[in-house]
């Protein structure tokens, strides 16, 4: 009996020295705990996505996802290669960025009201006209990724997905409130 008072208090003990840096704060709001960059960036197998147009071609890579700094959204940076007919293939970085919102059906986190920062292309020097037809063009298919992939995901099997109450950027951290 005494071992096995022992062994819960240490059980105990392990599991609050484990979660206490994702534990944001204990309420009568619920349990918030905050997601760590790391794991907003354990994302789908679905990348690199391709899209083919008439004269083009673009393939984004896996973004690197992260809050942005005294804002409520998330931000994203996408690795991207790009070809048309007119101009040799070129890399470059769409930075763009979303409101978190959870969606209770999939168990999961994904990104809004997308807003796309910059596109910068490394190797070719283009019209800042044809960048912005550029996009616009591929605004839909951005949209559609992060309509579609979601950026975390809680296993349906748990039952912690039908607890959460809310999902909010504060202070510069990801915080998903669980409780009743």
């Amino acid at each position: 009996m005494y071992i096995l008072k022992k062994l819960q208090l240490l059980t105990i003990l392990f599991a609050f020295v484990f979660f206490s840096g994702c534990i944001k704060k204990l309420d009568s709001d619920g349990l918030t705990l905050k997601i760590q960059e790391s794991e907003l960036n354990n994302f789908s197998q679905e990348f690199p996505i391709n899209q083919d147009f008439v004269f083009a071609n673009i393939q984004l890579q896996k973004p690197h996802i992260y809050v942005k700094k005294n804002t409520n959204r998330l931000a994203a940076t996408i690795n991207m290669n790009f070809a048309t007919v007119f101009m040799p293939s070129s890399n470059g970085t769409f930075a763009l960025t979303g409101t978190p919102y959870f969606d209770k059906e999939n168990s999961a986190i994904f990104l809004k009201d997308i807003q796309i920062e910059e596109l910068k292309l490394t190797n070719v020097a283009i019209d800042k006209n044809f960048v912005n037809a550029l996009i616009i063009n591929t605004k839909p298919i951005i949209d559609n990724v992060f309509n579609t992939i979601p950026i975390y995901k809680i296993d349906k099997s748990s039952f912690k997905g039908s607890f959460i109450n809310d999902i909010k950027i504060e202070d510069s951290e990801l915080l998903v409130t669980f409780g009743f």
